[in-house]
């Protein structure tokens, strides 16, 4: 199959202005179809945790609260 250089279209700032207002209100409207507030501002999410979780870190703690027993699993 031969490649061919793309089309080009001219289009001005306001036809791309008319495109991302049309693509926010398609978003609006299917955001108001499944019941989720139009901005990001207003939902409310779970709760962030003050820290980040790292799971090497904590798994050091754990390996080092354990005795050598435990560790080899004698216990």
């Amino acid at each position: 199959m031969i490649r061919r250089p793309p089309t080009q279209i001219p289009m001005t700032d306001m036809d791309v202005q008319q495109v991302r207002d049309a693509l926010a209100r398609q978003k609006a409207e299917a955001a108001v179809k499944q019941g989720a507030p139009a901005t990001p501002a207003l939902a409310k999410g779970p709760a962030m945790p003050a820290q980040p979780y790292h799971h090497v870190e904590e798994a050091k703690k754990k390996r080092d609260a354990q005795t050598k027993d435990e560790r080899l699993g004698l216990r």
